[in-house]
């Protein structure tokens, strides 16, 4: 007789069909991610929703939760975060429910963190949002962070980002709400004010060496007749690094205006017409003069800054420094885009930084943003091949998709910037 109460081989089955019957057992349930709505809202601003001057509701759909707490991150600190309201009864469909009425000041981030009885937490989407004050016209909201193409690497013009329509307008003056995009590929900057196209320009770009760099910016001054100091660079020469150089001495590259944009970044004056649609500059934006002089009267008019028109004027033919902090500063995205939807339409532009491993597979991306999935191969080659250093491709999406695209599309110089003429 076995010295064990059972067999072996009858254990180890039962360790066996224990295993399986647990293998079997379903999962139990993870915790719905949570869902934040606020209502009601008003038109968008950029980024901002505006919350109603009335009081505003937070509904947080959250099944199962014990707790809602609702977190707010004011837009002038990325450290402090504040719990405007702690939820604990949810009706019967697990929603959670605050009014609440803004402050004036009110502007940032939104979100609610949900907690489940068995210390599960998890977080709603974020709501960027901003009263009705703040918003306005001299409002607390810091303008330099309003724009669709924050954080992205798409034009500011895409119809992803604008919804197809790019609405322009005359300059507002004294309306502060204004920033600048920048389309490295495109040659082109454009300034914006309350969502509308206020005016583009074209411009010149850093050299393939001395990259441009891509992502926000913030123009923090405007110096006309800045004087200029050279770095400790390879590049430098006729001059000593960390000497000054005077505003009316030919070895100064900056020409009559530069605005600052950081880490010795700068939108400046061309040092000649050709500059534009070029890599020309050591990581800067180069503008013709009569553009760059537009450019800064129209941020000087809708900042209100303390400078006259008189000033501005004798600043063309004098070397007088005047110099004008931004505060807040103007914020800047520079954006690296080459294959673009506008308004319907398709603009290829030139990989002038190499920066597209595939530009093939990034077409193919932004064409399927459109909707459109099943363009020949072939043809999408050869629309890329058509674009050179000096021009882009573009065609109508309806084209593309009637196989019409490279007969229908055409070749668009990039600037129309040419070297004046010189009697020989």
């Amino acid at each position: 007789m076995s010295k064990y109460l059972f067999p072996l081989p009858v254990l180890a089955v039962a360790f066996w069909l224990m295993l399986m019957l647990m293998a079997c057992q379903p999962p139990k349930p993870s915790a719905q991610a949570p869902t934040l709505e606020v209502t009601p809202l008003g038109k968008e601003i950029g980024q901002w929703k505006v919350v109603l001057s009335e009081e505003t509701k937070f509904i947080v759909t959250a099944p199962g939760a014990k707790q809602v707490r609702i977190i707010y991150q004011p837009v002038t600190s990325v450290s402090r975060q504040a719990e405007l309201a702690l939820l604990t009864t949810p009706d019967a469909e697990g929603k959670f429910l605050w009014a609440w009425k803004p402050d004036p000041d009110f502007t940032g981030e939104v979100w609610a963190e949900a907690s489940w009885p068995d210390g599960t937490q998890k977080s709603t989407n974020k709501f960027s949002l901003a009263s009705e004050e703040a918003i306005s016209l001299g409002g607390n909201i810091p303008l330099d962070s309003i724009g669709n193409s924050a954080e992205t690497n798409k034009s500011a013009r895409s119809d992803k980002l604008t919804g197809g329509k790019i609405s322009k307008t005359s300059l507002v003056a004294g309306d502060h709400r204004i920033w600048m995009t920048v389309d490295v590929p495109a040659f082109r900057l454009t300034l914006w004010q309350n969502g509308y196209e206020v005016k583009t320009y074209q411009i010149g770009v850093g050299r393939l060496d001395f990259q441009l760099p891509v992502g926000e910016r913030k123009a923090t001054e405007i110096i006309w007749n800045p004087d200029w100091i050279p770095p400790d660079s390879k590049w430098v020469k006729d001059v000593e690094p960390g000497e000054k150089i005077e505003a009316d001495d030919p070895r100064n590259p900056l020409g009559k205006i530069k605005i600052r944009l950081g880490n010795a970044i700068l939108i400046h004056e061309a040092s000649k017409p050709s500059d534009i649609g070029q890599l020309a500059s050591h990581g800067c934006v180069r503008m013709l003069t009569e553009d760059l002089y537009d450019l800064s009267e129209k941020i000087v008019a809708a900042r209100k800054l303390p400078v006259t028109k008189e000033q501005i004027e004798k600043s063309k033919t004098n070397t007088e420094r005047l110099a004008l902090k931004l505060d807040p500063p103007i914020w800047v995205d520079v954006n690296y885009d080459t294959a673009v939807v506008e308004s319907g339409v398709l603009h290829l532009y030139p990989d002038v930084y190499k920066r597209n491993k595939d530009s093939l597979a990034s077409l193919r991306n932004t064409l399927s943003e459109q909707g459109i999935t099943s363009a020949d191969e072939a043809m999408l080659k050869q629309l890329l091949e058509r674009v050179n250093k000096t021009q882009s491709f573009v065609v109508g999406l309806a084209d593309l998709k009637a196989g019409r695209a490279l007969v229908a599309g055409r070749q668009v110089p990039l600037t129309n910037v040419t070297e004046p003429k010189t009697d020989a």
